[in-house]
């Protein structure tokens, strides 16, 4: 297991939008679709994607859900 002080929060943006990434592929669905089961906006999404925004937790499980997964699995390490 990885420690938690080997990790910035830049590297928890870039695991989330690497994994949301990976899921919206998975599903075959676009960041608008997303963005419309969410409630969230594109752009706002596709900020979280390449890696600009720091996003809440709240909002993690909005797209959590939206992505049809959890978001624990959007933060984990694959």
């Amino acid at each position: 297991m990885i420690a938690m002080d080997q990790f910035h929060a830049h590297t928890f943006r870039k695991i989330l939008a690497r994994n949301m990434r990976i899921r919206r592929a998975e599903l075959d669905i676009t960041q608008e679709e997303v963005a419309l089961r969410t409630g969230l906006t594109q752009a706002y999404l596709s900020g979280i994607e390449r890696e600009k925004r720091n996003v809440t937790l709240d909002n993690i499980q909005k797209i959590a859900l939206a992505l049809e997964t959890t978001g624990a699995e959007l933060l984990n390490i694959r």
